[in-house]
């Protein structure tokens, strides 16, 4: 580039004093010094995050099996004390130790069955025919 005056010297660069290119290196370090300390700055909140969601998680799953053993403690209990109920209505030990067995099956195929009607909901099957659409089924 010439210089405007038309001598033919060449131009000087628009930073003629020699502090504008520190200033310019000085700022791109501040810069990345900025970006640095942002990213450490994520990422001992990523960190904090995680430490604090496992701590909740595994709080979670302890609630969670205290609970169950609660469940399990109350429902052993009525049980108990439906044979005991049955013993002092008349009912033999063994027939009402049957009864209560016989009751829990019951229970326990209609909650299979109940199950059962349940697992075509498990899988995303109508997302994946979104998502994913394939020939058209006649049937």
């Amino acid at each position: 580039m010439q210089n405007p005056a038309g001598n033919g010297e060449p131009a000087a660069p628009p930073y003629a004093d020699s502090a504008a290119p520190d200033s310019l290196r000085d700022e791109a370090l501040a810069a990345a010094g900025a970006v640095a300390a942002h990213v450490r700055n994520v990422t001992a909140t990523a960190k904090t995050e995680a430490e604090l969601s496992l701590a909740s998680m595994v709080s979670i799953v302890a609630v969670a099996i205290i609970s169950l053993l609660l469940v399990v403690t109350a429902w052993l209990c009525l049980v108990a004390a439906a044979i005991w109920w049955a013993v002092e209505n008349g009912l033999s030990v063994g027939a009402a130790l049957l009864m209560a067995g016989a009751v829990h099956l019951a229970v326990v195929l209609m909650l299979l069955f109940w199950s059962k009607s349940l697992l075509r909901n498990i899988g995303f099957a109508r997302t994946r025919r979104l998502v994913f659409p394939g020939p058209e089924k006649t049937e």
